[in-house]
């Protein structure tokens, strides 16, 4: 990684990771790969929670290591008051504080918005809730596949549970973007900022092109009533049940698929849905039957018509580390050896970002020391605070 370069304005920042499971991990790795001194706050007996969610290597969440490398780890007891006040002296040199508590915990903490900026004028607080601070449902236990049910997205798909957590996947982007925009406000105006980010709102955000089907269908959508999958955008069996995916929506990959196969009476209904032309997927289901995968995967070889396989998670992973290195490599960790590591895509020439040199997930208070000691603490306050129970013992 990139870091402490002059030019980098994000090697200056440091940033308190309050966050727990994806959506604020996903969020705050974006900094730590850009170069910000991103440390993570936790408890000091268990952590981060999803330091325990199996598959497990080592004592090390798979979970946790695709979100946490580049970045540290302070265990401290923020219910007592010696941790408390480490905690605050923290914040003088803090620029950014991200936290996923229901509204009202960093408050009832002493440690809320309005002891921050009292400390520290111009930080950036970004808070993720799923309706907000004011909203009462914010009190209410939530997760991600709750919101997909609330959003009538989950009523869309059949109501499948995703493999991907798409509301938090979403909360995430908004997060960056949020925090992104208050820094660039306060390079201009010097001031801080609080952004209350919402779980609910960023994932109907995303839902927006649905919602205008839904209003342009007269206020109303079920899902045989979607846009896709139509007879050119869709995923075919073949005869020995491989698939194959075809995205022909532009004419010229259509007419051109059609004319190779002799099926050009289907070309006016590219767009059509199933149930209005069931012959001509009749027709299309036939034609992907009449081959094997491979036999397919030959076929399509030299052709350009927005058609690809659909790979199982093996070939799709040695086809990414064969022809993308640099966004998906195994990287040499202590703990878990060979461990996958997958690069942030953001690409810009003045910033580069890589997954050379990157430091592996911490421990659960491994830093400790290290932030106490930047902090003024001598080694017999830190041993005093470690007895006392306000900080881990790493």
């Amino acid at each position: 990684m990139v870091k402490n370069m002059t030019e980098n304005v994000f090697a200056g920042l440091t940033i308190l990771d309050h966050t727990r499971y994806l959506l604020g991990g996903y969020a705050t790795q974006v900094f730590a790969d850009l170069g910000a001194n991103v440390i993570k706050v936790e408890e000091i007996v268990k952590g981060d929670l999803c330091r325990d969610i199996a598959p497990l290597e080592n004592g090390v969440s798979h979970y946790f290591s695709a979100l946490n490398r580049n970045k540290k780890s302070f265990s401290v007891n923020l219910k007592s008051q010696e941790g408390k006040d480490a905690y605050r002296k923290l914040l003088e040199k803090t620029d950014i504080v991200m936290e996923n508590f229901r509204p009202g915990v960093m408050d009832r903490l002493g440690i809320g918005y309005d002891v921050e900026k009292a400390i520290q004028p111009s930080i950036i607080h970004c808070s993720l809730t799923g309706f907000g601070q004011k909203d009462p449902r914010s009190q209410k236990a939530f997760h991600d596949i709750n919101f997909q049910a609330l959003s009538g997205y989950l009523s869309l798909n059949g109501g499948k549970v995703s493999p991907i957590h798409l509301a938090d996947v979403a909360t995430a982007m908004v997060a960056v973007q949020s925090v992104m925009a208050a820094l660039l406000q306060r390079q201009c105006t010097g001031k801080g900022a609080f952004c209350d980010v919402r779980m609910f709102d960023s994932f109907v955000w995303w839902n927006a092109i649905l919602d205008a089907r839904y209003q342009f269908f007269g206020n109303q959508l079920q899902e045989e009533e979607l846009e896709l999958p139509v007879l050119a955008y869709n995923v075919y069996e073949t005869a020995d049940k491989g698939k194959i995916s075809i995205g022909m929506l532009e004419d010229k990959f259509w007419e051109a698929f059609l004319e190779l196969n002799q099926l050009q009476e289907l070309r006016p209904h590219k767009l059509s849905l199933r149930r209005d032309q069931p012959e001509a997927f009749g027709k299309l289901e036939a034609l992907f039957r009449s081959k094997t995968l491979e036999e397919w995967k030959e076929w399509l070889e030299d052709k350009d018509i927005c058609a690809m396989w659909v790979m199982d998670k093996k070939e799709a992973m040695d086809y990414i580390l064969s022809e993308s290195p640099d966004l998906m490599k195994y990287c040499g960790f202590s703990r878990t050896g060979k461990t996958l590591q997958t690069r942030i895509p953001q690409i810009i020439s003045t910033l580069p970002v890589s997954l050379k040199g990157v430091s592996e997930p911490p421990r659960l208070g491994e830093h400790n020391r290290e932030i106490l000691e930047g902090l003024g603490y001598s080694g017999e306050e830190i041993a005093k605070m470690i007895s006392a129970g306000a900080c881990g013992a790493l």
